[in-house]
């Protein structure tokens, strides 16, 4: 059921009231607004303001006295935009409106930023007689805008010192890599690294003595300029024990050094192995399992050692395990990147799948194998760039 309104209150509007009346109540609302507000006339030579209200006044520290009769330009100086004054003037003397950001002065001296805004005022006959300026203080507004370009230029030259400082830090990390695989006429082998957009730590190395094949595959924790100097640490300790003949003995011993150097919280992961024509000799301080494909039987089995990263307790007993080998046998060494990738759901590839997908190409050539591999990789990622870098070592017994 609808409500009947009985004798509404007739609504008395201000241009009902006496004209006196009317231009009393709009002075007032013109002086109570925080905004300045100036009327200029535009048939008097140089448009010489007319009016201003007391938040002119307030914003500008000029009162009444001192601006009437006087153009706007007094509020400029040198360092007001000179192009933003020519917009100005463009607008005034094509006779339409404008709105511009311009650096003002009060009448002390300190400068504050305007949102000034310019109408013209028509006659009956469409004569512009008047100009309308309102002025808002906006200075708060540009500082902030101001400290944030500020900031963000310091931070695009900052990216630009850290994209080359990672650049170099990924040539000494490649650097450190052996110029070209040994050659042995009981071995073969092939190597990919993939590296990701930021410097890791992934890290292999040879060293022949004879016909003995010292291998050493790695991973620094972390990324970026700290993981490229621990690996720059570890190459250097590698090749200052490689001739040790136990591969635990040259774990210690970096191990040891590297918590002498005192990295914080960084540590090295890495697999060790001393290879003859006959056997392996295998040992691991926290690496991926390594896969091993017996030909003679075509099964696939992962070795796993337990073992701490190197640089965390050198007092740590590690384990090692010796392996006979056989014409056929393949063994594949990798860093976590490819069992940690992530498919475009964050679903990791894993060890299972690895060790199925080597079950099914293992009988074939090292380079071969890898070839399977990454592309297993860009399959699972949709794409070909890894997140963290990617190694694969793969050698085949001749």
């Amino acid at each position: 059921m609808t409500k009947k309104i009985t004798n509404p209150r007739k609504v008395v509007l201000l241009s009902d009231k006496p004209v006196n009346e009317q231009l009393l109540l709009k002075d007032r609302a013109l002086s109570a607004t925080a905004e300045g507000i100036t009327i200029s006339d535009n048939l008097q030579p140089d448009n010489p303001i007319v009016y201003a209200n007391e938040g002119f006044e307030r914003l500008t520290g000029y009162t009444r006295e001192d601006v009437l009769g006087k153009n706007c330009r007094f509020l400029q100086s040198e360092q007001t935009d000179p192009d933003t004054i020519e917009e100005i003037r463009s607008s005034i003397r094509e006779e339409k409106s404008c709105s511009v950001e311009i650096l003002n002065y009060r009448k002390d001296g300190t400068p504050f930023w305007n949102l000034l805004s310019i109408t013209p005022v028509r006659d009956e006959s469409g004569r512009v007689t008047n100009f309308l300026g309102i002025q808002s203080d906006i200075t708060r507004r540009k500082n902030y805008e101001n400290s944030l370009r500020r900031v963000s230029e310091e931070l695009k030259q900052k990216n630009s010192r850290m994209k080359k400082d990672l650049e170099d830090a990924r040539d000494l990390q490649l650097a450190m890599l052996p110029d070209k695989l040994p050659e042995l006429p009981y071995l073969e082998i092939a190597v990919d690294m993939r590296t990701a957009q930021e410097v890791g730590g992934d890290y292999y190395d040879f060293h022949i003595n004879g016909d003995e094949l010292t291998f050493a595959i790695g991973d620094a924790t972390g990324h970026g300029l700290k993981a490229g100097t621990i690996v720059t640490a570890t190459k250097t300790l590698f090749n200052s024990f490689v001739k040790l003949d136990d591969p635990i003995d040259i774990l210690k011993k970096i191990s040891v050094s590297l918590k002498k150097m005192g990295f914080r919280n960084m540590f090295m992961a890495m697999l060790m192995a001393k290879i003859s024509k006959e056997k392996m000799v295998l040992s691991s301080a926290g690496m991926p399992f390594t896969y091993m494909y017996r030909a003679a039987e075509q099964t696939v089995r992962d070795i796993q050692l337990k073992g701490v990263p190197l640089g965390s307790f050198p007092d740590f007993e590690y384990q090692s395990e010796i392996i006979d080998l056989n014409k056929g046998d393949t063994f594949l060494f990798l860093s976590d990147g490819f069992a940690e990738c992530p498919d475009p759901e964050s679903k990791f590839f894993g060890e299972e799948r690895i060790k199925s997908l080597f079950e099914k190409i293992a009988h074939q050539s090292p380079n071969r194998i890898i070839k399977h591999l990454t592309e297993a990789a860009t399959e699972w990622m949709g794409g070909p760039q890894p997140r963290d870098d990617m190694t694969f070592v793969v050698m085949k017994i001749k």
